[in-house]
């Protein structure tokens, strides 16, 4: 038997693990799953609290049972990657604390019902439910997916009425807006160093990963605004992480974000702003304050490259469109200025 469980709260880490980082796992012989029930402890407590009645189908493990998920944990906010052999239990337990879930299901089958709903999620759909109700459930044997779990209490101001999530949500995996959420996720897994040392920056994840998920529950007047400000929050951070990167351009940034290229145009065209406009001007942007910061040190040539501009003279007109002077001459006033 093996049972294991990770999670570290923020500001700590341990060798290269983020302190939001969260792993937990059981793994039984066919034998020891006769007596699992008190092996699921680690599993009533913190982000999986609301899961209850945990129990392993007998007919369905000749060969032993294994239920692992690992992924991030940001300040309640849980983000996981989850594969499990056939299961059954209780979701939701009536109490305000419980959270609303999502499940992704990439392979497999997972099934939930609460009084006259009924939900089959298959591979590519996604199914968000609050489980303040009390959900049954069952998984098919080697089921895989994306867990999300956030307190409903950053959902509900997002979705005006509570009586939305009186029902559980069915959508294609596929849908722009649910990519998008996956793309969001996969940005948090990838930044993970940042959460782990910013509060404000887990505090902007759990609230835009709220919003995205209201959105999909009920799309309300305004919503269309906020999914649009989170949207080119994520693209600009895109662009921030890549700006050394030759292969960074509207495409390269649509598909990081889980959106059509049109749809990324759209964007930032409402907002008075054009992606690759954006793209040029943070570029110069931190070459301007290397140039600062450097000075002689670091030849035009250099930095124009690592800019990812074709060639130096291209460098200096743009960084004259935008400051007005060539780089040049713009140090130099710099030095002269700093020197009074």
């Amino acid at each position: 038997m093996n049972v294991s469980q990770a999670g570290r709260r923020a500001g700590s880490t341990q060798g290269h693990r983020t302190a939001i980082e969260y792993e937990n796992s059981l793994s039984l012989t066919a034998a020891q799953t006769q007596n699992a029930e008190q092996l699921f402890t680690a599993w009533s407590r913190g982000p999986f609290s609301h899961l209850s009645k945990l129990a392993i189908p007998s007919a369905a493990t000749p060969h032993g049972f294994n239920l692992r998920a690992r992924g991030h944990l940001v300040d309640g906010m849980l983000s996981a990657h989850v594969y499990s052999d056939a299961l059954t239990g209780t979701s939701g337990s009536h109490l305000d604390e419980d959270p609303v879930v999502a499940n992704v299901v990439t392979s497999g089958w997972a099934e939930f019902e609460s009084g006259r709903q009924r939900h089959l999620v298959g591979p590519g759909q996604i199914c968000i439910r609050d489980t303040k109700a009390s959900w049954s459930f069952s998984c098919a044997p080697a089921t895989t997916g994306h867990v999300v779990s956030i307190p409903r209490s950053l959902v509900i101001p997002h979705i005006g009425s509570p009586k939305v999530l009186n029902q559980g949500h069915m959508a294609d995996a596929n849908t722009p807006e649910v990519r998008f959420l996956t793309c969001f996720l996969r940005g948090i897994a990838n930044n993970s160093d940042d959460f782990a040392e910013s509060a404000v920056a887990r505090t902007m994840a759990r609230d835009a990963c709220a919003l995205l998920l209201s959105g999909i529950i009920s799309p309300r007047p305004g919503q269309a605004d906020e999914y649009r400000s989170v949207l080119l929050r994520a693209a600009k951070d895109v662009v921030e992480n890549n700006l050394e990167n030759p292969e960074l351009s509207p495409r390269f940034i649509a598909r990081a974000v889980g959106v059509s290229l049109r749809t990324l145009h759209r964007y930032f065209a409402e907002a008075n702003e054009s992606a690759m406009e954006f793209v040029r001007l943070r570029r110069v942007q931190k070459a301007h304050d290397e140039l600062l910061r450097q000075g002689d040190v670091i030849r035009l040539s250099d930095i124009s490259a690592r800019m990812c501009y074709s060639d130096t003279s291209h460098f200096i007109r743009h960084f004259k469109s935008v400051y007005g002077v060539t780089p040049a001459a713009y140090v130099k006033e710099f030095r002269k200025s700093s020197s009074v």
